[in-house]
């Protein structure tokens, strides 16, 4: 079948707008083009369609572009949309109040976790997560729990988009060696955790959630103050509760529990 015809005005503009990220919420045009690879009269030339339709927003005094409310509409409109997020809300409030802990959902953005849903009860030192916070993939608990049940091709080709990166390539192996024996544990123990890998001092658990094709859909996970919780206690405690919730998430959205995946 041959390939839908792509539209390249509609992928800079996207592109421009995938620019901005909460670290860097700000951009000048010089930042714009550097990060696009697009010339600054390109990259202006598309800035006043977006200022004009209220995408972006103009510091008159900094000169500098940031996302504007109405992209934020976009955002939640998908959200909003989704229902695993709301199967999933009583079910997450439900182990927040018995374990009085933070628990988060997520789903796989091309390399990166994105947090669609968050009950907060207490906060954690040293992190800022928010409904639209993003994750690497291979370090976080939150990730691998997803990853580690993909499909054979699903994975080959994040893979290969890590092995791009240098910073991911380096905590992988050249080869992704690494984090193939990472991925076999969790396969093996039905969850995932890190041990002040991702945030020093901070230990976390995450088990994955399916779909009624048996396919990944999202992950579960809570995170701890190590000096609180010990490795110990979170798997005692915690990680059947954690476990037993994605389940009840999976069931609600359709799964049998006939994964390809699953072992």
């Amino acid at each position: 079948m041959a390939q839908p015809k792509r539209v390249n005005s509609l992928i800079r503009g996207l592109e421009i707008l995938e620019s901005f990220t909460p670290t860097e919420a700000r951009l000048s045009l010089q930042e714009l083009s550097n990060k696009t690879g697009l010339p600054k009269t390109t990259v202006h030339r598309f800035l006043k369609t977006l200022l004009a339709m209220n995408y972006v927003t103009l510091d008159p005094r900094t000169r500098a572009y940031s996302l504007a409310p109405r992209v934020m509409a976009l955002g939640f409109s998908v959200l909003s949309g989704m229902s695993l997020r709301e199967a999933a809300m009583p079910f997450m409030e439900a182990l927040s109040r018995d374990t009085a802990q933070n628990v988060n959902l997520a789903i796989l953005d091309r390399t990166d976790m994105l947090f669609v849903e968050r009950i907060t009860v207490q906060r954690i030192l040293n992190t800022n997560l928010y409904v639209g916070s993003r994750l690497n993939c291979y370090v976080t608990a939150v990730g691998r729990a997803f990853i580690a049940f993909l499909s054979r091709d699903a994975y080959e080709q994040l893979l290969s988009a890590l092995l791009k990166d240098k910073e991911a390539a380096a905590f992988i192996g050249r080869r992704g060696e690494k984090l193939d024996a990472i991925l076999d544990e969790v396969r093996s123990r039905g969850f995932a955790y890190n041990d002040d890998e991702w945030v020093r001092g901070l230990r976390a658990i995450a088990a994955p959630i399916f779909n009624a094709r048996g396919d990944v859909e999202a992950s579960l996970s809570m995170s701890f103050i190590s000096q609180l919780v010990s490795l110990e206690e979170m798997f005692e405690k915690y990680v059947p509760r954690l476990r037993e919730t994605a389940n009840r998430i999976s069931t609600v959205i359709g799964f049998d529990g006939s994964s390809r995946y699953l072992r």
